[in-house]
Order: C-alpha cells, then sequence, then structure tokens
C-alpha cells in the first residue's frame, strides 16, 4: 500500500516535484558550485512522489527531473566527449538514478520502517563506489563535487573520502523526506530525526572543528606561470619555432619570480616540448634560470626524448643532474593516446621539503593519489591543462584529494586556474588562465600535512555500503508485500 498524499499523488504536484528537482540539480550540480546547497533538496519532492504514486509515475518522473538537471553538464561533455558520449552521459545517469528512486520506493513500502530513509543514500553511495572503482575517468561524475564551495562538509572527506560526502549530501534530502512521510507516525518521524541530527551534525561539526585549526606561521614560497595559451606546442611533434619562443617566455616569468622570491615554481601540462635535439639545449636554459635565482622548477612538458612519448614532469634544480621525473599514468582517454602512460607515484625532496609531484587527471582518482598520502609528503605540486568551462570544476576536484590524504597543494594549469590550498581545501590563492592568457601567481604554501582516517583505511564507506544495502534488501524481503 502506497502512503496518501493528495499533492504528491495530484498531476500537478508531481509536475511541480518533477521541475524543482531538475532546477536544483542543474544549478546545484553543475560546474561552478555555487549553488551546492540545492543539491540538499533536490530529490526531496521526488522521493514524495515514489511513495504516492505506482512504480511506472516514479520511474518516468525521476528520470526527466535528474536528465534535465544533467543539461548542465551536457556542453562541457559534448567538447571533450562528443555528442554521442554526451548523450549516452546524460541518459545513463538519470536512468541509474531513477532506479535508485524505484528500490528505496520499493524497500520503504516493503518495510514501512524509519531506517528506509538510508535507502537512498546507501545506494547513491554503492553506485559511485562501484563508479570509481572502475570507471575510466574515476571520480569525474561524483556528484560530492558539487560541494566544494561548502568547506566544513568536505571535511568529512578526511574521514571518509570522496564517499563520505556523497552519503552526507544524499542522506539529508532523504531524511527530509521521510520527516513529510512518517509526520503523523511520532515514533518514526522521532529515530529518522534523531539519527539525521547525530550523524549530519557530527559531521559538520567535526568540519568545522577542522577549519579552526590555525595555519602555520611559515610556509614555502612558490610562484606558478602560464604563458599565453597560443603560444604553446600543442601537438605532440616538434616545433622548433613555437618550442623555443615558449621556452624563452618561461624563462622570463620564472626568473621574474625568482626575484620575487619564489623557492619553487611550477609551470603548467605540457608547457614545453622536449625531444632528443633539443634537450641538452633546452635542460641547460632550465638549470641556467634555476640555478641563477636559486629555485626548483616543476615543469610539465611533452617527453619526445626517447622513442617513447610520455606526458612527463621534470623537476630541475641548479645542480647539473636532473633532481627527479614524472610519467603522467592517468591519461585522458581519446585525447591523449599517443603517449604511454608512466607508473608509479612521483616522490621527491626539493631541498629539505619532501614533495610530491603528479599530473592533472591522475588526480581524478582517488585510490591512486591516496599512495601519496601514505608517504606523507609536506606539498604536492600539479601541473594540469583543463577544458576552460571546467576551470573551477576541475581545480576543486584536484583539491579534494588535499582533504583526503591531508597535503597542501600547488596547481598550475593551462585553460584553468592556478591555485595554492592548503591541507583542508582552503585555496589560499587563485588566478585565471581560462580565456588562454597569461598568468602569474606568488605565494606561501603551508608545509602543514596532516595525516587522516581516510589515507589510512581508504574507501571503508563503500564497504560499509555495501553491508547496509544488504541488510536492507533482506529487511525488505522478509517483509510481507504492501506494494
Amino acid at each position: 500500500m502506497r502512503f496518501t498524499d493528495t499533492f504528491f499523488s495530484s498531476r500537478i504536484g508531481i509536475i511541480a516535484s518533477v521541475l524543482f528537482s531538475a532546477c536544483c540539480y542543474y544549478f546545484g550540480n553543475g560546474l561552478t558550485g555555487d549553488c551546492w546547497f540545492l543539491v540538499w533538496v533536490a530529490p526531496l519532492p521526488l522521493l514524495c512522489v515514489a511513495m504516492s504514486n505506482s512504480w511506472k509515475a516514479t520511474l518516468v518522473a525521476a528520470f526527466i527531473a535528474y536528465a534535465l538537471g544533467r543539461m548542465s553538464w551536457f556542453s562541457y561533455l559534448e567538447r571533450v566527449a562528443f555528442l554521442v558520449p554526451a548523450i549516452i552521459l546524460t541518459i545513463v545517469p538519470a536512468l541509474i538514478f531513477a532506479a535508485i528512486i524505484l528500490l528505496t520506493r520499493w524497500i520503504t513500502l516493503r518495510t514501512r520502517a524509519w531506517y528506509a530513509c538510508f535507502a537512498f543514500p546507501v545506494f547513491c553511495c554503492l553506485f559511485e563506489y562501484a563508479l570509481i572503482r572502475q570507471a575510466p575517468d574515476g571520480t569525474a561524475g561524483s556528484i560530492a563535487y558539487s560541494q566544494m564551495n561548502c568547506l566544513p562538509l568536505i571535511q568529512v572527506a578526511a574521514l571518509g573520502g570522496i564517499l563520505g560526502i556523497t552519503f552526507l549530501i544524499t542522506l539529508i534530502p532523504s531524511a527530509l523526506a521521510y520527516l513529510y512521510i512518517f509526520r503523523n507516525v511520532k515514533k518514526q518521524w522521532t529515530r529518522v530525526l534523531v539519527v539525521t541530527v547525530v550523524i549530519a551534525g557530527g559531521a559538520l561539526s567535526f568540519g568545522m572543528m577542522r577549519l579552526s585549526q590555525p595555519s602555520p606561521g611559515q610556509g614555502l614560497q612558490v610562484g606558478m606561470a602560464v604563458i599565453r595559451e597560443d603560444l604553446h606546442n600543442t601537438s605532440d611533434k616538434p616545433n622548433r619555432v613555437k618550442d623555443s619562443t615558449a621556452a624563452a617566455r618561461y624563462v622570463q616569468l620564472v626568473d621574474s619570480l625568482g626575484a620575487k622570491g619564489a623557492l619553487v615554481v611550477v609551470l603548467p601540462e605540457r608547457a614545453l616540448s622536449i625531444d632528443k635535439q633539443s634537450e641538452a639545449a633546452m635542460l641547460d636554459t632550465l638549470r641556467t634560470v634555476a640555478a641563477k635565482r636559486h629555485l626548483y622548477l616543476v615543469a610539465g612538458y611533452t617527453n619526445l626524448r626517447s622513442d617513447t612519448e610520455r606526458n612527463s614532469a621534470l623537476l630541475v634544480g641548479n645542480a647539473t643532474a636532473i633532481p627527479g621525473s614524472y610519467n603522467k599514468v592517468h591519461l585522458v582517454n581519446g585525447l591523449e593516446t599517443q603517449f604511454t602512460p608512466g607508473h608509479g607515484i612521483g616522490l621527491f625532496n626539493v631541498g629539505a621539503v619532501s614533495a610530491g609531484v603528479a599530473i592533472c587527471k591522475d588526480l581524478d582518482f582517488q585510490d591512486y593519489m591516496r599512495q601519496y598520502g601514505l608517504h606523507h609528503p609536506q606539498v604536492l605540486f600539479v601541473p594540469a591543462w583543463d577544458f576552460a568551462v571546467d576551470d573551477w570544476l576541475h581545480a576543486r576536484m584536484a583539491v579534494l584529494r588535499s582533504v583526503e590524504n591531508g597535503f597542501p597543494m600547488v596547481r598550475a594549469a593551462r585553460i584553468g586556474q592556478l591555485t595554492i590550498s592548503d591541507c583542508y581545501g582552503r585555496v589560499l590563492a587563485c588566478a585565471s588562465t581560462a580565456q588562454g592568457q597569461e598568468a602569474v601567481l606568488a605565494g606561501a604554501v603551508p608545509l602543514q600535512p596532516c595525516a587522516t582516517f581516510y589515507t589510512k583505511h581508504g574507501d571503508w564507506p563503500g564497504i560499509v555500503c555495501m553491508a547496509g544495502a544488504a541488510w536492507l534488501l533482506l529487511l525488505a524481503i522478509w517483509k510481507p508485500s504492501s506494494l
């Protein structure tokens, strides 16, 4: 038997719910994070509709609402994945969302119990757990990134990683819906309220306590430089004119940052192109400016130094030898097929500072970046290259790895953002290259690594949600049917 509700079972109620949820997902789960709070209420009316209508009406309403909300991503997906994949990546998540709503409905109507409020967050987390373990783009599709402007909330990533955030932001609307559904059943209503306040309140309190920690008084002086996009050699073949022009301009900017006190300067992904013929001269040029200003240089470059092409980063000091080199492990599908992926993380000593180096998409993979966290680097340097429209999103996706693993980060992106952030996800300095313009950023990054529960224990919420899903399904199966 369905729950009776005059508004949510009416045609106007269903239409209003679909439009409300679609708008909340469209603006709340977009590419900017400006309206993150809308995600907290987005599925609420759909859950109420599900309990008051047939499964067919529920399926249609949930699918349409999420598909419309997903349209905020469509132009971005079309740009990076082209039209057909963009359509698929819009329709499939909407179908999965509708299936989760239906599964939540079935469990609720079978059990008619307060603990059914966990069904929606548990199955949402279970889906994301499977996604981040198997998807070629790692965590890129997670709804958790919509919350990156809510600093107290994202601190839960230090405990449960990205799945901890997903669980919280799906539990809150689910609990609100069940408070409405059980409004006339005091015992059930009270249990939903108490459990939600304890979990959500505890998580937010934990976040505020972390953010109350004082910043260290001293940090490492760093700089970042990105030249105009049209000056870069964007191909994977040598171009002597562009390669020399780009190198000359980067040397000028590095020299300027060194004169201002930068001890480490980061250049973006594939800032330079180095092949067998240009290798000696290019490395000598970089070592010369590093020696002149007594600094270290982390430079992303197209690595054509051998028969195996790679997307790499050099760590250059003032010594004759190159202190370190790192090869990008996670390449962009369809756009970096010419490169061979690297193997293993990049850890180096930059003077007296223990540092890590990773490149752009590597940071989309939470389990890979957790390997850095296990070595407790004092700072992570990240050359990157974004797509303009995702400048905020991809920069903040990287920042979440800092929160999960407790290391500060310096990230320099072409057609994106230059950011300095601490281990709590606070962006301390930021500049934009989203329009292809030149940008320089200097500041101090706090050398404040902090060990986290997530680094030690990994994606444990996924395992807990697997057990929780099995528990809910068994309880629903054992109950007599009330559909």
